[in-house]
């Protein structure tokens, strides 16, 4: 996903296929044309279809299309299916020899049946939260205490009507200093990030790792191995468990 994200696009351009973690599709492909499966799953951030003026999305397509697969794609938020957490990920789906459909959202306002979005804090209820301590310092780390839930470094900005102003309009990444409102789901959970990358608890902490795992709607006895950082990229950089299991199922 890397080569073609935002993040990505703002720290240096996007490389895309030419940079080997972009060329990772063409082992996607290898196995498919060994295991010749009915069909498949695959995701990455929605940057794909615009990167390189949309060549390489051209060339991912005709990829799959070479070993005998047609495609549907989508972007799809994971909080339309059961996740307590927004997160928007282009998800496409080959098939051999059938139609296919993506499933209508479960939960949200787009659902059938109207049934509300998953909350952040419903979801960490309850959670171990000993590995993390109040706070997150730091030269603006004292601000998070003001900042309301669901807002960021932008409450502190003279477009919000803040009366001393810190920081210029969209001078920063919207995660900066963004506090989760416990009554949504919250932004998406990024893989890396600086000091202040949210999204933070709204007691004014770093979420914990067991935390982050329900956001991500991880099971509580998945074993996720290594320090902080390392579990907080692997959570960062999957796909929540819940979502799979929607198009798991429609798949199927």
């Amino acid at each position: 996903c890397q080569t073609f994200s935002a993040a990505g696009r703002r720290a240096a351009g996007v490389p895309g296929i030419n940079d080997p973690r972009g060329a990772l599709f063409q082992e996607y492909v290898r196995v498919l044309e060994h295991l010749q499966p009915t069909a498949f799953l695959f995701e990455n951030v929605y940057g794909i279809t615009g990167a390189q003026g949309g060549t390489a999305w051209e060339a991912i397509q005709a990829a799959f299309r070479e070993v005998g697969y047609r495609t549907y794609h989508r972007i799809l938020d994971a909080a339309d299916y059961g996740v307590p957490q927004h997160r928007e990920r282009l998800f496409i789906v080959g098939t051999r020899d059938a139609d296919f459909r993506f499933p209508r959202p479960t939960h949200g306002p787009d659902s059938l049946d109207g049934f509300p979005f998953y909350a952040a804090g419903e979801a960490v209820e309850g959670a171990d939260t000993s590995d993390v301590t109040p706070g997150i310092g730091g030269h603006h780390g004292h601000l998070l205490e003001q900042v309301p839930p669901g807002l960021n470094y932008s409450f502190f900005t003279e477009k919000l009507g803040h009366p001393q102003p810190l920081f210029a309009w969209r001078s920063k990444f919207s995660d900066y200093l963004y506090k989760a409102d416990p009554e949504r789901p919250v932004r998406t959970i990024k893989a890396q990030g600086g000091q202040y990358t949210g999204p933070f608890s709204w007691e004014n902490r770093r979420f914990s790792i067991p935390e982050l795992k329900r956001l991500q709607t991880f099971p509580d006895a998945y074993e996720i191995v290594g320090g902080r950082q390392i579990a907080v990229e692997q959570i960062g950089n999957s796909v929540p468990p819940q979502i799979s299991r929607i198009l798991a199922l429609a798949v199927l």
